[in-house]
């Protein structure tokens, strides 16, 4: 699980810093900071939504024949779903840039702010899946998400 949440940081990384290659530079077109305050707060409001849904999937079946692997594809699902969720601002910094609208120095903001989200949101920590675990087993069922992360 890590080494994929490691991978696709990685990734999104090298996705951002070739976004502002491309773009970035001294012309800033017209200096579009709201811009940057506007895809600033869809970051703040994509990690917010991230945050809450750690504590929020639905409890497990307890008659479920293999809980374990249940929850493991229900964590692997929900990592997934948050990387997309973080990172449309992202891609829309890279439209709004292909399309000229913006320049480096606005997306730099995004980009910064973007990346901190995504380790912060997606990085299965002691925390996040505790409170993922604690959320699958409250219905009776033990999930094993502790255990399988070793603690």
């Amino acid at each position: 699980m890590r080494r994929f949440v490691a991978l696709q940081l990685g990734v999104t990384a090298l996705f951002a810093a070739l976004v502002l290659v491309v773009f970035g530079g001294g012309d800033e077109p017209a200096a579009r900071w709201w811009v940057a305050l506007a895809l600033f707060a869809l970051v703040l409001v994509a990690g917010a939504w991230v945050a809450r849904s750690w504590s929020r999937p639905a409890p497990l079946a307890p008659d479920d024949p293999d809980p374990r692997d249940t929850a493991l594809r229900r964590l692997s699902s929900h990592i997934a779903r948050a990387f997309l969720v973080l990172e449309v601002p992202l891609v829309i910094s890279a439209v709004l840039g292909l399309a000229g609208l913006i320049g480096g120095g606005v997306m730099l903001v995004t980009v910064v702010a973007a990346l901190a989200a995504l380790v912060f949101g997606t990085w299965p920590t002691r925390s996040n899946v505790d409170r993922f675990a604690a959320a699958l087993e409250q219905g009776g069922a033990s999930s094993g998400l502790r255990e399988a992360f070793g603690r």
